[in-house]
């Protein structure tokens, strides 16, 4: 199965141009060799910039804004930006390198908006991570799984069962996201 990303990168990113597509296109091809097993990939539909003062999403309300740029279009949408901690919560913890997030409220507008973020200071496990999560896993406590927040060591990996619940959890995302095509018009999302 193979799930389209749409790409929205922050304006103001450091390093020369065209890096963070490179960073970001080397966290593709590191998640598809992680998902192969679970007969999952991942390709880049689109890439888009977003607006400046993106750089920087630290609260929950730069996180519900994100999230105007994350309709239900069949894509996931990853968004790439500097950091997701303000200086003070650094300070007290380890620094937050990725996160997925989906609205659970009330408001019609948001219903099911999901999206995952990733700074570009993330290592390179960072972006599949994240995907696991969108995918219905939660964190692992060994170090050599990718799910494991602490992961280190080679070969990072994924286990025979969370394969198998990232396969029903990737099943599950395009439903949710066929849900939003439908109230569009949209047909169903195309599965390759």
């Amino acid at each position: 199965m193979t799930l389209p990303l749409t790409i929205h990168i922050a304006t103001d990113l450091n390093g020369p141009p065209g890096s963070t597509e490179e960073r970001v296109r080397a966290w593709v091809t590191r998640a598809n060799a992680a998902l192969r097993s679970a007969n999952l990939r991942v390709e880049i539909r689109s890439v888009r910039i977003l607006p400046e003062g993106w750089e920087s999403v630290t609260n929950w309300r730069h996180r519900r804004q994100l999230a105007t740029y994350a309709p239900r279009d069949g894509t996931i949408h990853v968004f790439v930006i500097e950091e997701l901690d303000t200086p003070r919560r650094r300070a007290f913890r380890r620094q937050i390198r990725g996160l997925h997030w989906r609205y659970r409220g009330t408001r019609l507008w948001l219903r099911s908006r999901e999206y995952v973020v990733v700074t570009t200071g993330a290592p390179s496990t960072t972006f599949v991570h994240e995907l696991g999560h969108l995918f219905g896993l939660g964190h692992a406590t060994q170090n050599d799984n990718i799910m494991c927040s602490c992961r280190q060591g080679s070969p990072l990996g994924f286990t025979p069962d969370q394969e198998n619940d990232m396969q029903l959890g990737a099943q599950r995302f395009l439903v949710r996201q066929n849900d939003g095509l439908r109230g569009r018009g949209a047909d169903r999302v195309r599965v390759r």
